[in-house]
């Protein structure tokens, strides 16, 4: 991978965390434990996630904390490290994304021991999840990487000194 091509991959990441961080802090700000209507399908809501997804594997211990930590810490690097190795872009931005988020809320779990979740998805009033913007960025990484693997688009490795009409002809 180009220098610039790392830049973009690490400058998307920290853009993505960053936006995940800001709307968790402005959600702790201005959201209490009241359910604030916003779309007839999602609500503000603000909720506390000690466990990992939907709320599982529930860490209240120092120990568990601990735990979890380490092992979203290790799989935040190894999406990062895959993001720094993709070859096309839509592998590069689908990695990205993910990592961005799951920085995010490795940060948040870092400072608070938990994981900030305030947006309540009730469809048809089944009340399904509550969730972040990190996880809207991990989701649409994971639906970015599934488009890309379906259209087949991973990037010609690129040789150096011969540029893209030379490939593509020769």
């Amino acid at each position: 991978m180009s220098a610039r091509s790392t830049v973009l991959v690490l400058g998307l990441i920290a853009l993505t965390a960053t936006v995940d961080l800001g709307t968790k802090l402005l959600a702790s700000m201005y959201l209490t434990n009241t359910v604030e209507p916003l779309l007839p399908f999602l609500s503000l809501s603000l909720a506390f996630n000690r466990g990992v997804s939907f709320s599982m594997f529930s860490a209240d211990t120092g120990t568990g904390v601990a735990i979890l930590l380490i092992v979203q810490a290790l799989a935040t690097a190894f999406v990062t490290w895959s993001a720094l190795r993709a070859r096309g872009l839509g592998e590069r931005t689908g990695f990205g994304l993910i990592a961005g988020g799951a920085l995010g809320n490795l940060i948040d779990r870092v400072l608070d021991g938990a994981v900030t979740d305030f947006l309540d998805l009730h469809p048809m009033a089944w009340r399904l999840f509550t969730f972040n913007i990190a996880d809207v960025f991990i989701s649409a990484g994971v639906a970015l990487l599934v488009i890309d693997a379906f259209r087949g688009s991973r990037a010609e490795p690129v040789r150096p000194g011969v540029r893209a009409q030379e490939r593509r002809s020769g």
